[in-house]
């Protein structure tokens, strides 16, 4: 697949998370309240509507998530949508594309040495139906124990693959790119681009780090990293899927997981001289 396609296919991605972000206009200024001059009170200032492009603070996880699959799929699709999921996506494509010029190069390199055992074990790790199971398990364990914060972080787990696995799916139907190897030598027999381990791996990892913060999202990233990086010897993928897919992962956790963190990007235009910058910075929630 040519680079022109593929950077075609990774900023239609990008522009849909942006554009209605910037659409967005600043809430009305308050309107006072009628005065008919006989209460004799200063007229009543209603209150501003809040700021659209503000997340929604987290509210209670849906204890239904096998039942109401769709419906949630579908309200996590809406949301996608914002200045959060376009940078994202816009770092992992403007990287995608770069790398894109060396892939074969990479992936030769990497996969020279034939494929290792513990290569195979992240393959494993990696793998849709691995982390797909995992999220049920937790989300179970949770139910039976009783334990709301595990069932809540198994459902936002559950959630998140299936939006992954939707959007991954779906960009390898438009880009058709051939694996390294040959689509009939994969494991998997699906297209290359992006790759489905390294997001459905980063999706999870995300939703750790959402959900717990650092202590548990750095150990996460660390077997995310390790099973995206295990298809580059493993030559099932080029480094632009990998690059891409992990974008794609972390975009798909970050809109299920809106109001979770502590954190959250920001963006205000700011004039420079002779000209303007755009500040991007982390606010509380």
């Amino acid at each position: 697949m040519s680079w022109h396609r593929l950077m075609t296919s990774a900023f239609l991605v990008v522009g849909m998370g942006i554009s209605p972000a910037l659409a967005q206009s600043a809430p009305d200024d308050p309107a006072p309240a009628e005065d008919d001059g006989t209460s004799g009170q200063p007229p009543v200032v209603q209150p501003a509507p809040p700021s659209p492009s503000s997340p929604p603070a987290a509210g209670p996880y849906d204890d239904r998530p096998f039942e109401r699959a769709v419906p949630n799929f579908f309200a996590d699709l809406k949301r996608l949508p914002s200045i959060d999921t376009a940078v994202v996506l816009g770092v992992g494509g403007i990287m995608s594309v770069v790398a894109n010029h060396n892939d074969e190069e990479f992936t030769y390199k990497a996969s020279a040495g034939g494929t290792d055992d513990v290569f195979e074990g992240g393959g494993v790790l990696g793998d849709g139906f691995t982390q797909g199971g995992v999220a049920i398990g937790v989300y179970a364990i949770g139910r039976l124990a009783k334990r709301s914060k595990m069932a809540h972080v198994g459902a936002d787990l559950m959630r998140a693959q299936l939006l992954t696995g939707v959007l991954t799916h779906s960009l390898k139907l438009i880009t058709r790119r051939h694996r390294p190897a040959g689509d009939f030598e994969s494991t998997t027999k699906t297209y290359s681009f992006p790759s489905g381990h390294a997001a459905a791996s980063w999706t999870s990892a995300t939703v750790i780090w959402r959900h717990f913060g650092w202590r548990a999202g750095l150990p996460a990233s660390a077997l995310a990293a390790f099973a995206a990086a295990s298809r580059l010897p493993q030559n099932e993928h080029y480094l632009s899927d990998v690059l891409f897919g992990s974008a794609l992962g972390i975009a798909s956790a970050r809109t299920v997981t809106i109001g979770h963190g502590n954190r959250r990007l920001a963006m205000a235009p700011t004039p420079t001289r002779g000209g303007g910058a755009v500040m991007f910075s982390l606010m509380p929630n």
